[in-house]
């Protein structure tokens, strides 16, 4: 007979708090084009948008350190802000099946916003429903998690604008493979 108690699957999850935080998110708002919800589709056309240098020097500290978690050398492949009014929300979605995802808390209000609601990959043993898990987070927290996690920003039902940084991380070769591939789509 086995006493043995382990888990078959773990599923990584770091988060963040980014030091300097007042100082850090003057830089950012001063620096991201806020002027619609998003500006996903935008860099998606065009790549990676200008305010990349400030917010990797933002959260350079925190990559360093997660890097020691995922071996290979790490690129952000995209990055884009979302600013959620009042009844905005982001239904579930992922952002792929190969590496990280992050999101970064640059206007958050724990009193007032819901924070990131992640969906198991697989459903509770005991009763095979959905589990889900909604982290406590602050203002200027940093989350990064497998891009494959079911996810989704609730509704905001505060008058006080919610605003993140998301942006996506492949292994070095992984993005390099991706990228040439997105070049070459594009000819």
């Amino acid at each position: 007979m086995s006493n043995a108690r382990d888990y078959l699957f773990k599923v990584p999850f770091r988060q963040y708090s980014i030091p300097n935080w007042e100082v850090n998110k003057k830089k950012i708002l001063d620096t991201l084009p806020i002027n619609s919800y998003t500006d996903f589709y935008e860099n998606k056309k065009h790549g990676l948008p200008q305010y990349i240098n400030v917010i990797g020097s933002v959260i350079d500290e925190a990559m360093l350190d997660f890097k020691d978690t995922y071996p290979p050398g790490v690129m952000i492949t995209s990055m884009w802000y979302e600013r959620s009014k009042k009844g905005d929300y982001h239904g579930p979605h992922n952002h792929g099946a190969t590496g990280f995802s992050a999101i970064l808390y640059v206007e958050y209000s724990g009193s007032d916003h819901e924070p990131t609601k992640f969906h198991a990959p697989f459903l509770d043993a005991a009763t095979g429903e959905n589990m889900k898990y909604q982290p406590v987070v602050r203002e200027g927290d940093l989350l990064v998690f497998p891009s494959y996690i079911l996810h989704e920003a609730p509704i905001n039902n505060s008058d006080i604008d919610r605003t993140i940084v998301s942006f996506n991380i492949m292994g070095e070769d992984a993005a390099k493979a991706w990228k040439d591939g997105f070049v070459n789509a594009k000819k």
